[in-house]
């Protein structure tokens, strides 16, 4: 199958002010039609550096993907840099310039050379977007394929699924059907699976685990003359997987942790209320993130200070005098509270310690109360993460969301935890 890599240009990017989103998604699109992408290199604006980077990867690859550098200031180099590196010389290309002239005389701008640069390509170049609307072009260079894209995602996307795939699939059509899925993981570690996987003596499937905090998401991919085939070995590793982990694995390629609990909350018809602290909304966030939460989430109240605990959710103020805010009875009581002020199914609560103060050797940072309130009763359990206050909150937020998830599947309302330790 043919091989090909991607080359993102601009200083923006060295400097961490702007992720590299169009080399990811580039890549997920090719290696679902069978495409192995070999390498992906970030580059600053510099010319030399992408004259150097096409010319090497020019030798190991069948096409070449670079995207940004397009654009009309000085330091969009990238069409110049191609030149060089093919050595081909650049050509006007009118239909081009007639439409940048078009749009500065429709928005009343000045004629500017520098816009008008955008319309030079390298000899043999065609241009990507049928409209011209937007920059881009593709080039047959000695039996290969280079695509020139913009930077800018929603445009990047556009033309990588309505021009470059198509003309990938004409040029290299596909030697075999690959069949991918990705399975997702909480409270787990990639070890532990991949173990698992290699105890199960699997052949002919790809596995890939990536940690993608907090979760870790395995990748299965399988290539065959089939889909049905490729499609057969993927199944057979994720059966084993959900056999070995079926608490663990909560969802399959984008269904994230707390779709996978609304999916629950809706097919029982029930209702869910949220009462945080430390985790300042996070769980209601990630909760309404998901389109149609509003069949199942009633609401939240994110009650950091002790006076609106108190006003809100009920706690008495001698259970935050005697306990502390961080408790078995406060996060009980907040659990109860909410569950009952909003008429909710089900009501959890979270209060904790996130840091980096406020800790002390009895509650250190990262010590976090959970409650759960449900129509028969309510209990708590507290857990001791570690981290940054970030990853604390999110840890903290994920695993309130999967504790109620694991409790609706198995009944238990104490499942084992293997992050978190009970401190």
């Amino acid at each position: 199958m043919a091989q090909g890599a991607l080359l993102a240009v601009g200083d923006e990017l060295l400097a961490g002010r702007v992720l590299n989103t169009t080399s990811y998604e580039a890549a997920r699109l090719l290696s679902s039609y069978g495409y192995r992408v070999v390498e992906m290199v970030n580059v600053g604006d510099d010319e030399e550096a992408i004259v150097s980077h096409l010319r090497r990867l020019l030798t190991r690859t069948d096409f070449l993907l670079i995207s940004g550098g397009l654009g009309p200031t000085e330091d969009d180099l990238t069409t110049e840099a191609a030149a060089r590196a093919l050595d081909l010389p650049l050509h006007l290309h009118q239909g081009i310039l007639s439409r940048i002239r078009e749009n500065e005389r429709l928005q009343g701008l000045p004629e500017n050379p520098l816009r008008h640069k955008m319309a030079y390509l390298p000899q043999g170049a065609e241009p990507l977007s049928r409209d011209l609307s937007v920059a881009g072009y593709f080039l047959r260079y000695q039996g290969k394929l280079l695509f020139f894209l913009p930077g800018i995602p929603e445009q990047f996307q556009r033309l990588l699924v309505d021009r470059v795939l198509p003309i990938l699939l004409e040029t290299w059509p596909p030697e075999e059907e690959v069949f991918t899925r990705t399975l997702r993981f909480f409270d787990l570690r990639e070890a532990e699976i991949n173990q698992a996987v290699r105890e199960g003596g699997f052949s002919g499937v790809e596995v890939g685990f990536y940690p993608v905090f907090p979760e870790v998401q395995v990748v299965l991919t399988a290539r065959a003359r089939t889909e049905e085939e490729a499609r057969e070995r993927v199944q057979a590793v994720a059966e084993l997987l959900r056999r070995r982990f079926p608490e663990h694995l909560f969802g399959e390629d984008d269904e994230e942790l707390p779709a996978a609990l609304g999916k629950i909350l809706r097919e029982q018809g029930a209702t869910l209320a949220l009462a945080e602290s430390c985790t300042g909304g996070l769980a209601s966030s990630l909760v309404t993130r998901i389109p149609g939460s509003s069949d199942y989430f009633l609401g939240g109240a994110v009650t950091y200070a002790n006076e609106i605990k108190e006003e809100v959710l009920g706690v008495p103020h001698r259970f935050l005098r005697i306990f502390g805010a961080v408790s078995r009875e406060v996060a009980c009581t907040m659990a109860h509270g909410v569950r009952r002020r909003f008429k909710a199914t089900y009501g959890l609560s979270v209060t904790g310690i996130a840091g980096p103060g406020g800790g002390s050797p009895e509650k250190p940072v990262g010590t976090v109360w959970m409650g759960l309130s449900t129509p028969e009763e309510t209990v708590a359990r507290s857990f001791l993460f570690s981290g940054t206050r970030h990853e604390i909150q999110t840890l903290a937020a994920y695993t309130l969301l999967d504790w109620l998830r694991r409790y609706l599947l198995t009944g238990n309302l104490f499942p084992r935890y293997r992050f978190g330790r009970t401190p």
